[in-house]
């Protein structure tokens, strides 16, 4: 698994390296069909692959895994993936983004970033962002799992306890998933912003689909903060805003300009089934995604088009009247159609940074496809064979013990003592945690609570814990970082969980191994299928040694181009 990352990772740094097709010369070190590599790439892509070694054995790697990365290309373009929607449409979405990066720098599209201290106060006040609201999240990994905290939260368990022992956010499950203070700024999806600043203390909002799984928050508190201290925050989205602004009225310009033919009837059919769909996919009847949505020179953009290009975007607008999604329709045609024909008319396509651009945009792309296409899109894995899976790696699926704790730390046994008695006298714990203890803030302001997940792991303080009952006041506690004074809230025993329970875990760790193993087997068949095209320089390679480490930096091998051999 790790080094599928690995390679996906460092693939990706390694591709938006130049390559040029010259003659034969002593800078050439390899070559892979039609491709040089130079000595200048090779050490390049060892820098950023090994940044701390400079042996000879992991440059001779780095120059292995750039061949990779041509061989993975050569397959890609004779397979036509250069023309496969996932492609051009990676392609296409970079472009648009190299584009109006060129247009700002050049000035064609114009921005003024200044912004005084009466605009910010006025949108501050304009769009309450000092309302705030205190969130608390629990992320589940998948259906099955949210369902069983919903089902958990309609029971007499609290939120943050139930945070505590189910949310698979590690990052929060130990304050009980407390995210902090939120404000509108913090929301880029208007829906979930709405929700939030909609709801009440203690009204539990979601199940919300994530890119990680599925979360439900809850309000714990609401404030209101000044001005002063929201300002540069405001300033901060106040540019964002204007950058969008600009770029929206360049795109609407362009659209305006443009003799565009609309079909009023397939806009009326669009906006009833985005009505129906409400914050889910709109689902379209056979041949409906056909209908002509714009014209422009005889050339039709679809229904179909227009979803695809409204999916591609990260800020989705509202869309309550006609024409909202009249506006929005001619900026995403402007943005699609329009923009890269105003980038040609205005030579906008050939600066360096837009060529060099597209051009890693794309082998990245390609890269990627045929990884998709021969190894990702080829495993299914059986019922059977993820049982089979789950069996032999069970130790990986088990719930370690959780106690969950309210503490106080600070430097000394006399402070320590001084707690105790002020506990002892009826003193709120929670609130002598906020005010004393030496944690972080994030931990004050959850008042103390930490989750101790295996316990064992927290020396002093993990074994006291261990031997301590529910409800009770242990201390103090000589740790590494000080001296303890905690309460125990709850202990949840180790388990080992059920196949049902961590059943999309399972799967994604099997189909990670699978396709770890798949794509090895890819790179050896692709190295024997392209074996007469890939050409390894080996006394360019030896002077190349001569000039850093010495004789030994690339090894020894007969001299002159030789050519690999098929594996096996």
């Amino acid at each position: 698994m790790l080094h599928l990352f690995l390679f996906l990772f460092t693939a990706s740094l390694l591709l938006s390296c130049t390559f040029s097709e010259p003659p034969p010369s002593p800078d050439v070190v390899a070559r892979v069909g039609d491709v040089h590599i130079t000595r200048d790439r090779v050490e390049r892509a060892a820098s950023r692959l090994f940044p701390k070694h400079a042996r000879s054995d992991l440059q001779r790697q780095a120059l292995e895994r750039l061949i990779d990365i041509e061989v993975l290309l050569l397959a890609a373009r004779q397979e036509g993936l250069e023309n496969d929607f996932q492609v051009t449409s990676k392609v296409a979405q970079r472009e648009q983004e190299l584009i109006l990066d060129e247009m700002y720098r050049r000035g064609v599209v114009a921005v003024a970033d200044d912004i005084s201290g009466d605009e910010a106060h006025k949108y501050f006040e304009q769009y309450r962002i000092g309302q705030q609201r205190r969130l608390s999240r629990i992320l589940a990994s998948g259906p099955a799992a949210i369902d069983h905290v919903l089902a958990r939260l309609r029971g007499p368990d609290s939120f943050a306890a139930v945070a505590s022992e189910l949310s698979d956010d590690g990052n929060t499950a130990q304050q009980g998933g407390d995210l902090g203070w939120k404000s509108r700024l913090d929301f880029k999806n208007y829906v979930l912003r709405r929700q939030i600043f909609g709801a009440k203390p203690g009204q539990i909002i979601g199940p919300v689909q994530e890119p990680d799984g599925f979360s439900v928050f809850v309000v714990t508190d609401e404030r209101e903060v000044p001005f002063a201290e929201m300002a540069p925050a405001v300033v901060e989205a106040m540019q964002e805003q204007k950058h969008t602004i600009a770029t929206f009225e360049f795109l609407e310009g362009l659209a305006n300009r443009a003799d565009i033919a609309e079909r009023r009837e397939t806009f009326a059919l669009l906006l009833a089934r985005l009505s129906e769909a409400g914050e889910q996919m709109p689902t379209f009847k056979k041949g409906e995604t056909e209908l002509v949505l714009l014209e422009l020179d005889g050339e039709p953009w679809t229904l179909n088009n227009f979803m695809a290009a409204m999916t591609s975007e990260r800020n989705q607008a509202e869309i309550r009247e006609l024409d909202d999604l009249r506006r929005f329709a001619r900026r995403l045609y402007a943005l699609k159609v329009l923009l890269p024909r105003h980038a040609r008319a205005i030579g906008i396509h050939q600066a360096e940074r837009v060529a060099q651009g597209l051009e890693t945009t794309r082998r990245r792309a390609l890269v990627e496809r045929i990884r998709q296409v021969k190894v990702l899109e080829t495993l299914n894995p059986s019922k059977e064979e993820i049982g089979a899976y789950y069996a032999a790696n069970k130790d990986l699926y088990v719930r370690e013990e959780r106690i969950s704790i309210l503490e106080i730390l600070v430097d000394t046994r006399t402070q320590a003592d001084s707690l105790l008695a002020a506990i002892e006298r009826g003193g709120d714990l929670g609130d002598l945690a906020r005010r004393y203890s030496r944690r972080s803030t994030r931990i004050r302001r959850a008042e103390g609570r930490i989750q101790l997940l295996r316990p064992d792991k927290y020396g002093n303080l993990g074994w006291e814990a261990k031997d301590a009952e529910v409800g009770q006041i242990v201390g103090p506690v000589k740790t590494a970082q000080g001296f303890t004074v905690f309460k125990v809230l709850n202990k949840v025993p180790g388990h080992q969980q059920s196949l049902d329970e961590v059943w999309g875990r399972v799967r994604a760790h099997l189909l990670q191994d699978l396709t770890q193993e798949r794509f090895d087997a890819l790179l050896v068949k692709l190295k024997a299928q392209y074996s007469d095209q890939i050409h390894i320089y080996e006394d360019r390679l030896r002077q190349v040694s001569k000039s850093t480490e010495g004789p030994t930096l690339w090894g020894a091998r007969a001299s002159g181009p030789q050519w690999i051999p098929a594996p096996g």
